[in-house]
């Protein structure tokens, strides 16, 4: 089998996977809510400038605090929860994929 055929069928088979599903409705639920899509680009700007800060070694511990802050609101949405977690399981589910590639041509992605 041809490289890119097999991506396009991986491709093909990601986008009817559960968890994509579960996130494309989830998003799709979201985009309803203009205050709750709000919240979740406050809290992904937050949780940028953390890892921003953590990378150029200033301290974050007010950066964090504030993200944290920013959890414990959101996860009190029920919408925003529901993406975060169909978010989350998409996000293991390509991690997984790029594990199993990566062993397959020998490459170390965990550094092990």
């Amino acid at each position: 089998m041809n490289v890119y055929d097999a991506a396009h069928e991986l491709a093909r088979a990601l986008s009817r996977s559960q968890e994509y599903l579960e996130l494309k409705a989830a998003t799709e639920e979201l985009k309803k809510d203009s205050k709750a899509e709000e919240m979740l680009r406050d809290l992904k700007a937050k949780q940028l400038e953390v890892e921003a800060l953590k990378l150029s070694g200033r301290p974050t511990e007010e950066a964090e605090r504030q993200l944290q802050n920013l959890y414990d609101i959101v996860s009190h949405h029920s919408l925003i929860k529901k993406y975060l977690e169909a978010e989350q399981r998409f996000f293991i589910l390509m991690s997984d994929i790029q594990k199993i590639i990566a062993k397959a041509v020998d490459l170390d992605l965990d550094g092990r």
